[in-house]
């Protein structure tokens, strides 16, 4: 089966808008740094989860997976790396260099942890 257009709008619309809204979720919602901390990893490996579930129910063929998968794995990298908790004023800061590593908060100068 081959996989149609609006069925691959529809899986970029979905996933992107879900990513969305859990970004927003996690930034947002004025919880626990600490639960924070907890949640991230597993809500951006659960993403990654359903995009390759929804890969699979859409019927990709197996050359879609070949540029699905390395881009998927960029993806949680960056994502991953690219996000710090600071202790201090308790918030989630976003790294827009993943290839550096910060060390102070932007905000409040305090110590920054992953």
């Amino acid at each position: 089966m081959v996989v149609s257009t609006s069925d691959l709008i529809f899986f970029g619309v979905f996933f992107w808008v879900l990513f969305i809204t859990a970004r927003l979720a996690v930034f947002a919602i004025n919880i626990d740094i600490q639960l924070k901390k907890k949640l991230w990893p597993m809500i951006i490996f659960g993403l990654a989860g359903i995009l390759l579930v929804l890969a699979y129910m859409l019927e990709f063929p197996p050359k879609g997976y070949a540029v699905l998968l390395p881009a998927l794995f960029v993806i949680v990298y960056s994502n991953l790396k690219g996000f710090y908790f600071c202790e201090s004023c308790r918030k989630m800061l976003a790294n827009k260099k993943i290839l550096t590593t910060v060390e102070t908060c932007d905000k409040c100068g305090g110590k920054v942890n992953r």
